[in-house]
């Protein structure tokens, strides 16, 4: 009776930890947080402080926090060994120290924090999840932005539609918002979907296995083409792009003893190939002879693009300080400013790594991906894959939006994903076995 209890109350804690980091991720998708403080605008004019900003970053920190503690309970020294995570302290502590050189310190330091703290998150799901219980955690919160925003648009939600152009914001404040988050559902539904050919599994679980992602999959594709939104579907075209060059290097290395050694580096390959086709397209896109002064990107942010670059050659080595550029007035003041739009945001993640912390931190997250991604090629094809395509998936978009920062689901997922990637293989499919034997 004891070791009954003892079980039924692993079991529920189990399920209560699955249900919080679905809840989070959710929540990190930014739309559901920003909804529930978006009354409290309205009173800035009586309750001015605190403002809802700091209400805002206390609410991400808070739904975190647990996280944290759990993977630090979890983790162990030997994850200190490991050379990748070695270069991911070294970019987190490289874009901490910015804090002290920054031009505006009092917004580099929260977003410092944001940063490590969504870091964390995404620690603690490649730790604390076999791969299908990660999926699923994807797929689960992914249904909530989906199904939320649904309802918004249905009954029309301040906000939710924009009546004017005619496109779908959801409760996301932005079609560039909502459209990741429909295109990761569209994603893991897929992923979700292969997991019944893998095993046996009891009818009734393979009909909720096949069911749910496969609506889920239809309301998702509906909402990306209704948001009008060009990131997120020309994302997932790369990310299709980038998985079937990936299974072709592998193949070549194996089957070809000239490139046999190329096997196990198949995956940093193809991204590196991915990186410069994208170079020649922008090149050709825009300015054939300056990527960075006048290219034209999926939306056309050339003006932005163009103050990012001469704003980073200013400060090339140190940079601005973490996501503090575009607060300074100063920064605007050079490039062709007077076309640009004095926005907050860069609409390019890897700009803001060159603005945040120069050069080094773009070279630091460059091996940190390098390094990462060659465990993928000691995977199987089939546990690798989706991997793959997250990843690229986040890559691809960031090129055109500020996805590269804390409090964002697409950072916390590319984490996970490379994270998880190092697990090795019989430890995978041992989690699995447990996993499915309760």
């Amino acid at each position: 009776m004891v070791v009954s209890t003892s079980g039924r109350l692993i079991r529920l804690f189990r399920h209560a930890e699955l249900a919080y980091a679905v809840v989070t991720l959710f929540a990190l998708t930014q739309g559901p947080v920003y909804r529930v403080w978006s009354n409290s605008n309205s009173r800035l004019d009586i309750l001015p402080n605190p403002s809802p900003q700091h209400a805002i970053f206390a609410t991400f920190v808070a739904v975190q926090l647990p996280a944290v503690v759990l993977w630090f309970r979890r983790v162990n020294t030997d994850w200190l060994r490991d050379r990748a995570n070695q270069v991911l302290l070294a970019l987190l502590g490289w874009l901490g120290l910015s804090v002290a050189w920054s031009t505006f310190a009092r917004q580099s330091l929260p977003e410092f924090v944001a940063l490590v703290l969504t870091t964390c998150f995404g620690l603690y799901l490649a730790t604390s999840f076999s791969r299908r219980e990660l999926w699923w955690i994807i797929l689960s919160a992914m249904a909530l932005g989906v199904g939320v925003s649904w309802i918004a648009v249905m009954r029309l939600w301040d906000g939710a539609v924009n009546l004017q152009n005619d496109y779908w914001v959801g409760i996301y404040g932005n079609r560039n918002s909502l459209a990741p988050v429909a295109a990761v559902a569209s994603l893991a539904s897929v992923v979700v979907v292969s997991f019944a050919r893998e095993r046996l599994v009891p009818n009734w679980s393979r009909i909720v296995t096949l069911a749910v992602p496969a609506a889920l999959f239809v309301f998702a594709a509906i909402e990306v083409w209704r948001s009008g939104s060009q990131t997120s579907p020309v994302a997932l075209s790369v990310a299709v792009i980038a998985c079937v060059a990936w299974l072709v290097v592998r193949t070549v290395a194996a089957r070809f003893g000239t490139f046999r050694s190329l096997r196990h580096h198949a995956a940093p390959i193809t991204l590196a190939l991915l990186a410069m086709f994208a170079v020649l397209a922008l090149r050709q896109i825009g300015d054939a002879t300056n990527i960075s002064g006048d290219a034209a990107t999926f939306n056309s942010r050339r003006a932005l693009w163009s103050v990012n670059w001469s704003g980073f050659l200013e400060k090339p080595w140190l940079g601005w300080g973490w996501m503090a550029a575009r607060f300074n007035p100063d920064f605007f003041k050079q490039g062709t400013w007077w076309a640009a739009v004095e926005t907050q945001w860069s609409h390019n993640g890897y700009h803001d790594l060159l603005l945040g912390g120069g050069v080094l931190a773009a070279v630091l997250f460059a091996l940190y991906l390098w390094m990462s991604s060659r465990q993928f090629d000691r995977m199987p094809a089939s546990v690798a894959l989706p991997r793959v395509a997250l990843v690229v998936f986040v890559l691809a978009a960031a090129t055109q939006e500020s996805f590269f920062v804390g409090s964002h689901f697409l950072w916390a997922l590319l984490i996970a994903s490379l994270a998880a990637a190092r697990d090795d293989v019989a430890s995978v499919d041992e989690q699995d076995s447990r996993h499915w034997a309760t």
